[in-house]
């Protein structure tokens, strides 16, 4: 089964930024996860994951872990060819 590709949007818990960003600096890296990019932000979000999973429950497992530094907001990325517009 192919990886499935995600992004999760950060936004930091107020009076947790010094937290975070070790966190976000050092994040456990499942094996079954590959992470693309982790970028820091400025503006709100705070920070962003790109990675891969091979499902949402893994990708769930591995964005817990910032739940007690920042609001996590995960999405399912696919290429824009793949929408099926109508109208």
């Amino acid at each position: 089964m192919a990886s499935l590709l995600f992004v999760t949007q950060l936004r930091v818990i107020p009076g947790q930024l010094e937290e975070a960003t070790r966190l976000f600096k050092h994040p456990k890296i499942p094996a079954n996860i590959v992470l693309h990019e982790f970028l820091g932000l400025l503006g709100k979000p705070d920070a962003l994951a790109i990675f891969e999973a091979p499902d949402a429950i893994t990708a769930a497992e591995f964005t817990v872990q910032f739940g007690r530094v920042a609001e996590p907001t995960t999405s399912l990325a696919l290429p824009i060819e793949e929408f099926k517009w109508t109208g």
